[in-house]
């Protein structure tokens, strides 16, 4: 590997590893955009490609730590799913000038919903509850951005802040 790769390396798993020894409620990170790999200063639009790895603890409280970054440049296509689940994680960009916040929405990777077939060939929708799980989550990067907050949306537990990754 290049000397330029490990230390972008070496600065994501630092900020992970700071992250498990915050000892916070919320979790939070800082990630340097410069550091993601394939990021281009030069390009125009840059896409990040995000994924967290959500485990639960205790039973109930979610733990949520970045485990990939990567960049790529181009305008993201609306092509989000709506999400039908009442287990949902919204994904807040936070800006510091006057872009419109607009959460993004997906299932939760711990409560999902799968369709399963019973002996007479019926179809029906079943819960599972994983101790585990892995949200990918793209987004456009525009110019001001400075944090991304998930929030876990759950009937019994309602809307809670999980997470923060600030973005330098």
């Amino acid at each position: 590997m290049s000397a330029i790769l490990m230390d972008k390396f070496g600065l994501l798993l630092t900020v992970m590893i700071a992250a498990q020894l915050s000892g916070c409620k919320t979790a939070e990170s800082t990630l340097r955009i410069e550091n993601v790999r394939n990021y281009d200063p030069d390009a125009a639009n840059h896409i990040l490609f995000l994924d967290f790895k959500i485990t639960k603890r205790d039973g109930k409280t979610e733990h949520v730590e970045l485990v990939n970054a990567v960049s790529g440049s181009g305008k993201l296509k609306n092509l989000a799913a709506p999400v039908h689940s009442p287990h949902q994680i919204s994904v807040i960009p936070r800006y510091s000038v006057g872009h419109e916040e607009v959460p993004l929405f997906f299932e939760h990777p711990l409560f999902k919903s799968v369709e399963v077939a019973s002996q007479d060939g019926k179809l029906s929708k079943r819960d599972l509850h994983a101790k585990e799980g892995i949200l990918s989550v793209r987004m456009q990067r525009k110019n001001g951005l400075e944090k991304i907050e998930l929030h876990s949306l759950t009937p019994d537990r309602g809307d809670i802040k999980i997470y923060t990754l600030n973005l330098k």
